[in-house]
């Protein structure tokens, strides 16, 4: 018979010292791994939403303008209709404009985000019956040679001649069937104060033909969402506000700050002359001659990523701080399409 032999103290210490390298080997492969997929996620996820956005943003304000066919100083602009930002539909001569949030009750962005508005319409090819008149202070009513899908309950058409243009909001249902459809404006919802060309009027007179088309405003800015994102920070987003409506929606998140550039014509020219801010185009009188606008999107994903700590990147050309979150800028310049001349 042979002598069974076990394994000794040293031997076992030495398989043990193995096993804990193998083991310490695969962990660290498999970390690796997992920190590598959740990079490799983080940023597919912030590729796929800032493209979507850049997308987004573009298609929204190519068209900006497209119907309005008004090009009139503000004093011209007669805003009747109430119930929603007055002010800002008064400067609906210019298609596009902006400015950048600072934290005022009638701005909708977080502080240090760009706001952008856009002015359109429906292209409606509706007149004013002959003899008709807008009663600001009145519960009123106007006819009209055609009815439009725009024209329903607490929309807002513009009335135009070539002196003037007024806002007044819609309180009926208009009978898409009427020979000569008829639009209601009563006085709870439009403003019997209204001043057209600085002057208030209790009747307001048209030229012969003056068009009726629908109108709409739409302002897209980056705001604090409902949710919190892993690590405790409020998760940001860019919106979308139909101030006729009164009603916002969130389109992609992780969007965390928005800067636009206006791309600036000579007056009666398209080629762009120069890239200015909001301020810049605002002081120097020139929304008239802006021709393309500049996007450039700060793109955050939630939670913290391996090396994201060292990532080094310039956003509206500053330094952006890391804080361990992963972090993307991105960039489009779109050409107004209505307004090449």
């Amino acid at each position: 018979m042979h002598k069974q032999r076990g394994i000794s103290l040293i031997e076992l210490m030495i398989a043990m010292l193995i096993g804990l390298m193998i083991t310490g080997a695969v962990t660290q492969a498999f970390l690796s791994s997992l920190m590598t997929s959740r990079m490799q996620s983080n940023m597919s996820r912030l590729q796929e939403s800032g493209r979507f956005a850049l997308q987004y943003l573009a298609q929204e304000s190519r068209p900006a303008g497209v119907g309005l066919g008004v090009r009139m100083p503000e004093e011209q602009i007669c805003v009747v209709a109430n119930a929603g930002d007055p002010a800002a539909w008064a400067r609906f001569n210019r298609p596009v404009w902006g400015r950048r949030s600072t934290g005022a009750a009638d701005q909708f962005g977080l502080v240090g985000t760009d706001e952008l508005h856009l002015f359109s319409s429906d292209n409606c090819n509706s007149f004013l019956t002959d003899g008709e008149l807008l009663r600001p202070g009145s519960n009123a009513n106007i006819q009209v040679t055609a009815y439009c899908p725009s024209m329903r309950q607490n929309a807002l058409v513009l009335v135009a001649d070539l002196e003037k243009a007024v806002l007044l909001r819609i309180t009926n249902n208009p009978n898409p069937n009427a020979p000569n459809p008829t639009l209601a404006h009563s006085a709870g919802t439009n403003n019997a104060n209204a001043q057209c060309g600085g002057f208030r009027f209790t009747d307001i007179r048209f030229e012969s033909p003056a068009r009726v088309m629908g109108f709409d405003h739409r302002i897209y800015y980056v705001a604090n969402t409902a949710r919190v994102g892993a690590n405790g920070q409020p998760i940001r987003a860019l919106f979308v506000r139909d101030s006729v409506a009164g009603t916002a929606e969130e389109v992609v998140d992780g969007v965390e700050s928005m800067r636009i550039r206006y791309g600036v014509a000579l007056p009666g020219r398209n080629a762009v002359e120069q890239y200015m801010t909001a301020a810049q185009v605002e002081a120097a009188n020139r929304w008239g001659d802006v021709r393309t606008l500049s996007f450039e999107l700060l793109l955050v994903a939630d939670g913290q990523t391996a090396g994201a700590d060292q990532q080094v990147l310039t956003f509206d050309g500053a330094a952006v701080p890391a804080d361990g979150r992963l972090r993307q800028v991105y960039r489009t310049v779109v050409a107004l399409r209505n307004r090449v001349e």
